[in-house]
């Protein structure tokens, strides 16, 4: 006969929760979309009205990197705003995955909407050649873009910066392990859109100096392809986070750390987290308990190290813990046949 016996440590749910939570903490992600969108709405409106006067290949496809990269923040920003639905019935675990739907959404209209588009417009600028008008309307929004991306970008970098104080890591570092999609999907776009219109300005002003407009239409091409690389690599993140990644390996040390200080505690057998969302963490242990611990008491000391986990480390959601009925000694025992 198998016993099973655990405790599930949660958090209070509603207005008078007693702790913070991921839910309820302040999410500088939120201010970083809502920056990218006022500033890739008014960069789209210029490049686009600079592609009409001017007509060149490289702004229609910097108009089409931006139209895509408005709508993307857009679709962020109801993937941010839906994760902080509290958990329901229906939803026992949250909504926080919802981050990584909308993620996993936008990095495939950035590889349409953006670079596709801008690869067909390519092509379209190398086989039918079509003259540049009024260049200096072109550089002149290709100038005001970079000062609107530049403060988008700013913002998110400072949230990254504050997020890297806070967890006492190397920025870069952080960056690699960062388990917020909305925060990473600003900071890439906002990083490629500034290369973008490098290449833009580039290709633009070889065709105005030569005559020739196969730089434009190269331009085009290599802002395409640009695009297709960065939602390729959003893509495959938004992936892993919906399938269910582990936190990073130091705050599982960490973890595991914490749950062994406990005076009841001989061993952590196992132990499996899940990101159920940004700073929301899923928490499955099972512990082998001090010989002379008696069996009436495993419950009140598991219910005293729940909580200790969750004051300890705020970003889990929900911890699964569970005594360990066989013995240290006897888990790589061979099985003995019948």
């Amino acid at each position: 006969m198998t016993v099973r016996f655990g405790v599930a440590g949660r958090r209070a749910v509603g207005p008078h929760a007693p702790e913070t939570t991921g839910l309820d903490r302040p999410d500088g992600a939120r201010r970083s979309v809502i920056a990218a969108l006022a500033g890739n709405l008014a960069i789209t409106l210029m490049k686009g009205a600079a592609a009409v006067l001017t007509g060149s290949g490289a702004m229609v496809a910097e108009t089409a990197h931006s139209a895509a990269d408005t709508m993307n923040e857009v679709l962020l920003f109801v993937g941010v705003a839906r994760s902080g639905i509290w958990p329901s019935e229906e939803h026992p675990l949250g909504y926080g995955k919802e981050r990584y739907f909308w993620a996993l959404v936008v990095a495939l209209l950035l590889f349409f909407g953006g670079g596709i588009v801008s690869v067909l417009e390519a092509y379209d600028r190398y086989v039918h050649p079509r003259g540049v008008q009024d260049a200096f309307i072109a550089f002149a929004v290709l100038g005001g873009a970079a000062v609107f991306e530049g403060l988008s970008f700013s913002v998110a970098l400072r949230e990254l910066r504050r997020k890297a104080r806070s967890a006492g890591v190397p920025l870069f570092r952080l960056f690699l392990d960062l388990g917020d999609p909305a925060l990473r999907t600003v900071l890439f776009e906002d990083s490629v859109a500034l290369v973008g219109l490098a290449i833009a300005a580039a290709g633009l002003a070889l065709t105005v100096a030569t005559g020739d407009h196969r730089p434009d239409a190269l331009a085009s091409a290599t802002i395409g392809l640009l695009l297709i690389v960065t939602a390729f690599e959003l893509t495959r993140d938004a992936r892993g986070l919906i399938i269910g990644e582990a936190a990073p390996p130091a705050l599982r040390a960490r973890i595991r750390a914490t749950i062994e200080r406990s005076p009841y505690v001989r061993e952590v057998v196992e132990l499996l987290t899940v990101r159920m969302g940004v700073e929301q963490l899923l928490v499955i242990a099972r512990v082998s308990l001090d010989g002379a611990t008696q069996w009436p008491d495993v419950e009140r000391h598991l219910e005293v190290l729940n909580a200790r986990l969750r004051r300890e480390h705020p970003e889990i959601m929900r911890s699964f813990l569970e005594p360990a009925l066989t013995p240290i000694s006897r888990l790589h025992e061979p099985v003995q046949a019948m």
